[in-house]
């Protein structure tokens, strides 16, 4: 006829207990809570760290306007260099100010993941 599988062969295939799916469940749910909380610092310790980053070197072009460096770093194309620094501080600024956002905003959303009971 072909070959059993597996479970048919068992000898004690009568005598075990049939598997409980309803226990399963708020094992699953916990493991995916615990997945997605893990997912989330994980996320939130890179950005912040990548946030800190630009808000040192974001340091350099702001000192280098005050003490009005006599180079800058757009001399090649003709901007002044106390404009270029400027620009440069901007940028970063900007960055990070976007990145200050995105964690407030994504703090958000895995808080009201968790409210909802389900993945941000």
């Amino acid at each position: 006829m072909g070959r059993k599988r597996r479970r048919e062969r068992r000898p004690d295939r009568d005598t075990r207990a049939p598997a409980r799916p309803e226990q399963a469940e708020p094992r699953r749910l916990v493991k995916a809570e615990e997945r997605r909380k893990a997912k989330y610092s994980e996320d939130r310790k890179r950005l912040e760290r990548r946030r800190n980053v630009i808000g040192l070197l974001g340091v350099i072009p702001l000192g280098a306007w005050a003490v009005q460096l006599p180079f800058g770093p757009l001399d090649f194309i003709g901007i002044p260099a106390r404009d270029g620094w400027l620009l440069v501080w901007a940028a970063l600024f900007g960055s990070f100010l976007g990145l200050t956002i995105r964690l407030v905003l994504e703090r958000r959303r895995f808080e009201r993941g968790a409210a909802n009971e389900r993945p941000a």
